[in-house]
């Protein structure tokens, strides 16, 4: 029989940053952690004993007492703003659970402690670095007088990147290189308030749990779809409009797109860490089963996609889905430093590429939201672990369609008196490349 095994280690911080001093724990009553690529921040709930035991690994025996020779609680460890480190495992091996800051402490019989994941620290943090500032003491949130600044060619991995080191945060960025535009950001604004801004524009921000630390990850395909699964949605799914012709169709299936080379090229593993593929087995390691079938279904309703250009009220648009069905979402994206041509000969051919990129937008927005796969989870053990945007292959279901490739969309993670559990919320069906 396997034997669970856990450990903590909390570390104090300065400005956020984490400090060598911590403290380590091998012994907790309940551990539960959520985690999802959709939603900004996970979050972590620890629930142990109040009592410090004195002879735990790893701690200064000295902290224990103070000059009276009165003993210390969990309180005195567990801190709120220390960075925390959750690793669960069996036999001996610790894989890294959950890493961010604790945001709770609360007493009763025992102690709980909750936790957000690092995206606490770009809460508390101003995205837009300002020197003229009204509080110079506090240089992390920095309130500026400006009310706003308009950051021209907006680019996710360029600015994040120079924001992140700028703070001394310990947290490495895998972000989107793509040129958004102009966006217009309030200098009130936490860089957290800017990733969910970006979450409008179909781009997810979350942090991925790897051995070596949390990388912040910001990605427009976090389903990670390839460019043949979109080239064949857009078949299936093709409408045509003024602009969308034969020569629509021959540049999106010579793969012109928006996306371009971005197209899953954040998502890379970190060498050295999880290998993303994990494989379980119906009547073997898969403890209940409660998955749903669904199928892509655009049936009845269409998709429109908008772009306005700085010398043009009328929009370049396409639609995707059912011709006669309802219109059940709109896209609209601005350029505000760019003309159309007036040349028509020009003007024909540049609004026919900004067809077939409007159409490869458009077919990756709806892929996200009716994607054929799964909804509901299946419940495992905690091994293999798994994290989101991770693949699960699943075998031996005696409903067939159950079996195949399917991508992680979350992970609620329970570990304590009953056991190790991974309930794990399975999306879309992977194609095959």
């Amino acid at each position: 029989m396997l034997k669970l095994n856990a450990k903590i280690k909390v570390y104090e911080t300065v400005s956020l940053i984490p400090t060598p001093k911590f403290y380590e724990f091998n012994y907790v009553k309940n551990v539960s952690i959520n985690s999802s690529y959709k939603s900004l921040t996970d979050t972590a709930t620890i629930v142990m004993p109040q009592k410090v035991y004195t002879d735990t690994k790893g701690f200064d025996q000295n902290l224990f007492t103070n000059a009276s020779g009165e003993e210390k609680t969990i309180h005195d460890f567990f801190k709120l703003e220390n960075y925390i480190e959750i690793f669960l495992g069996y036999d001996g091996d610790y894989k890294p659970a959950f890493r961010g800051y604790i945001t709770g402490v609360q007493s009763d019989t025992n102690a709980t402690i909750t936790c957000e994941d690092a995206m606490y620290a770009f809460k508390k943090v101003k995205a837009v670095k300002d020197d003229d500032i009204q509080d110079k003491k506090d240089h992390l949130n920095i309130v500026a007088v400006n009310p706003a600044t308009n950051v021209d060619s907006f680019n996710p991995k360029t600015f994040f990147e120079k924001r992140v080191k700028e703070l001394k945060l310990p947290f490495k960025v895998n972000a989107l290189d793509e040129n958004l535009g102009n966006i217009v950001v309030s200098r009130n604004h936490s860089l957290a308030q800017v990733f969910e801004m970006l979450k409008d524009k179909g781009i997810y921000t979350y942090f991925k749990t790897e051995t070596s630390g949390p990388v912040l990850t910001i990605t427009n395909n976090p389903q990670q779809h390839t460019p043949n699964e979109l080239s064949s949605f857009i078949d299936r799914n093709f409408i045509k409009s003024p602009l969308a012709g034969a020569l629509v169709k021959k540049l999106i299936n010579e793969g012109l797109n928006l996306l371009g080379s971005q197209l899953n090229k954040v998502i890379q593993p970190i060498s050295g860490g999880f290998s993303g593929r994990v494989n379980f087995r119906f009547r073997h390691n898969i403890i209940e089963d409660k998955l749903i079938v669904v199928n892509e279904s655009s049936k009845n309703t269409r998709t429109r996609i908008e772009k306005y250009f700085k010398n043009s009220n009328t929009p370049i648009f396409v639609e995707l889905g059912d011709p006669n069905g309802q219109l059940s979402k709109t896209h609209i994206l601005h350029n505000d430093t760019e003309n159309l041509p007036q040349d028509p000969t020009l003007f024909e051919k540049t609004t026919t590429e900004i067809a077939s990129e409007l159409y490869q937008y458009g077919a990756l927005r709806a892929m996200q939201s009716k994607p054929n796969g799964f909804e509901g989870y299946i419940l495992t053990f905690g091994e293999p672990f798994v994290r989101p945007t991770d693949k699960v292959i699943l075998e031996n279901a005696k409903d067939k369609e159950k079996n195949g490739t399917f991508q992680v969309e979350k992970v609620e993670r329970s570990y304590g008196e009953n056991g190790y559990r991974q309930k794990i919320y399975l999306g879309r069906r992977v194609e095959s490349v």
